[in-house]
């Protein structure tokens, strides 16, 4: 857009096009907040780190799991001593699963492989999953029993035996 002035004046360029303006646009940096009142920035979070409720659910799962892995190495020292244990949200094949009508799993187990010259060893494992546990617990009381009775079972299958020689206390509170 041009604008002339009259008498005798030079004519004034007035443009709607950022880059051609004299003055050039003042665009923010990005990851910047656009809106930043009188200067304060960020006031802090909301909930400080070191309160519970700053936790997610997936945060709070995994202390869960942590939990009853410690538990059970409390028991079970030199079985236990090297194997790791991994929240999984949902398992593989989940949607095939539930279209066959199996349940779905709370979680599983891979016994370690020793190394060989073409590859090292890996330790054992334990996964659980975290969407199934959930989905069946509605308090959670319910959620730290049934966290603890999938890893309990998950060990139990990984030293073949029964889940109520690994753990006493296995479904005790629950009246099976």
């Amino acid at each position: 857009m041009k604008f002339n002035a009259t008498d005798g004046e030079p004519s004034l360029n007035i443009s709607l096009d950022p880059e051609i303006s004299d003055a050039g646009p003042t665009a923010q940096p990005s990851g910047q907040r656009r809106r930043d009142r009188h200067g304060r920035g960020l006031r802090g979070p909301l909930l400080p780190a070191a309160l519970p409720g700053s936790r997610t659910r997936s945060e709070k799962f995994e202390d869960l799991v942590v939990d009853s892995a410690e538990r059970l190495r409390t028991l079970w020292p030199e079985a236990l001593g090297g194997v790791d244990y991994l929240v999984e949200e949902v398992p593989d094949q989940l949607e095939a699963r539930i279209a066959s009508g199996k349940p779905a799993p709370f979680g599983k187990f891979t016994r370690a492989v020793p190394a060989t010259p073409d590859a090292p060893a890996e330790p054992a494992l334990i996964a659980i999953y975290r969407h199934p546990v959930e989905v069946l617990c509605d308090t959670d009381g319910q959620l730290r029993e049934l966290v603890h009775e999938a890893v309990v079972e998950q060990v139990a299958g990984l030293l073949n035996l029964d889940p109520e020689m690994v753990d006493p206390l296995f479904r005790r509170f629950r009246g099976h």
